[in-house]
């Protein structure tokens, strides 16, 4: 299955019954989209308002988190953490550069809710990684894995294999992505998030390289609950003002990660409700029940822009799914809502998961000459030349775009 990093933009996931092409298109506004990534509380207390509670965990993938066993995390006293990266003569020198920067990214998007400081001896680290190639034939990068006593953290190991199993040293982009996922398990990102843009996605054959603002939800409210292991157990007057996870959950209308729940008998009336509720149909593949949920949340919306986005997500949706007829009618439907830098882009989108690459790639480049600030357009693009070993179109595309359209990198 072909999937893909476009952009970190965050939107109340979203779709349309495409089995029913006729209903009205009502005009929307975005519920939890934010322009700015870091605009967010970076913790949460007891001093908040359900409400506020209630937003971040349907905007967050905590729930994956939870459900993924105990809550593992440091005490929030520790930091900054003592990180050891091995300086390897047998390995290019970027690789260390480039686990150090995944490390500081994450230090800068969560505005120092964790922090780090870098030491050269492995005994001195509460964070240690290392470059090795192990027996594991799997194409993943990087492995993490906590040491632990009881209840007791004592630390976390990531190892990240020298080459891939052509015996090729690893890009700098696909070692960055994997070290900013391998980064947040260690930081108690247990959970896969279901979205293709945050970094705690599978990674696949695609790379996210950019920290997005549902990672950064998730991270602060899974050090704002109780947790079952740490290094420090927190005192009675830090659990006061933690939640427990039962509740975080229980600020939501609808039960999650009950595989056994009838979803058909809630009963969803608000936005939050009917997010989750198609959230969950669709993590249980339940396409056409999401679609349905995620048209009802169109529906509520007020503008045109946040109503395509919604058709935009779904369009993904069934791309994610191989269910190629349903993803272009409502990549039609997006389109026709609101024509703007994500939707534009939807066509080559298509193409790529179709496995038509130089159709794509015709494409973007048109959408490019005319807007060269269009950062959909370019990441896919990028990652189109990256995927077929295209290096010289990829750094001719970088060199030509890079300066309006953004970083691939951050």
């Amino acid at each position: 299955m072909k999937k893909i990093f476009i952009c970190t933009f965050l939107i109340a996931a979203g779709a349309v019954s495409l089995l029913d092409q006729n209903n009205k298109i009502e005009v929307q506004s975005p519920e939890f989209g934010f322009k700015n990534y870091y605009a967010i509380t970076l913790g949460y207390d007891k001093s908040m308002g359900e409400k506020t509670i209630k937003a971040a965990v349907i905007d967050s993938y905590f729930r994956e988190v939870a459900a993924n066993g105990k809550i593992i995390r440091w005490n929030r006293a520790s930091f900054p953490l003592k990180v050891y990266i091995e300086d390897n003569t047998e390995v290019p020198a970027y690789y260390r550069e480039v686990v150090m920067r995944a490390y500081q990214s994450w230090e800068r998007a969560s505005d120092g809710l964790v922090r780090f400081t870098f030491v050269e001896a492995p005994e001195d680290a509460e964070m240690k990684c290392y470059f090795k190639n192990t027996d594991d034939a799997s194409s993943s990068i990087g492995t993490q894995a906590f040491s632990v006593n009881g209840n007791t953290l004592l630390d976390s190991t990531i190892i990240f294999k020298k080459t891939d199993n052509k015996n090729n040293n690893h890009d700098s982009k696909q070692l960055y992505s994997s070290a900013l996922q391998e980064i947040g398990r260690s930081l108690g990102l247990n959970g896969k998030s279901p979205s293709i843009y945050d970094v705690m996605y599978p990674i696949g054959i695609k790379f996210n390289t950019e920290i997005t603002a549902r990672d950064l939800k998730t991270l602060a409210l899974v050090y704002s609950v109780v947790p079952d292991v740490t290094n420090i157990p927190p005192t009675e007057e830090e659990k006061a003002q933690l939640f427990t996870v039962q509740e975080i959950l229980a600020t939501l209308n609808v039960p999650v990660n009950e595989e056994t729940q009838n979803l058909d008998e809630v009963t969803a009336n608000d936005i939050a409700t009917k997010l989750a509720l198609a959230e969950e149909y669709r993590k249980r593949a339940e396409y056409d029940k999401a679609a349905q949920e995620y048209q009802a949340v169109a529906q509520m919306k007020t503008d045109l822009r946040s109503k395509s986005e919604v058709y935009y997500e779904v369009a993904v949706m069934y791309l994610d799914a191989e269910e190629f007829k349903k993803a272009k009618s409502c990549a039609e439907i997006a389109l026709a809502t609101d024509t703007n830098d994500k939707t534009i882009i939807l066509p080559a989108l298509i193409d790529y998961y179709m496995k038509r690459s130089n159709s794509a790639i015709e494409q973007l480049d048109i959408i490019l000459q005319q807007n060269p600030y269009n950062k959909h357009a370019y990441k896919l693009l990028c990652q189109i030349y990256r995927e077929k070993h295209h290096e010289n179109l990829l750094n001719a595309t970088i060199k030509k775009y890079g300066p309006t359209a953004g970083d691939v990198e951050d």
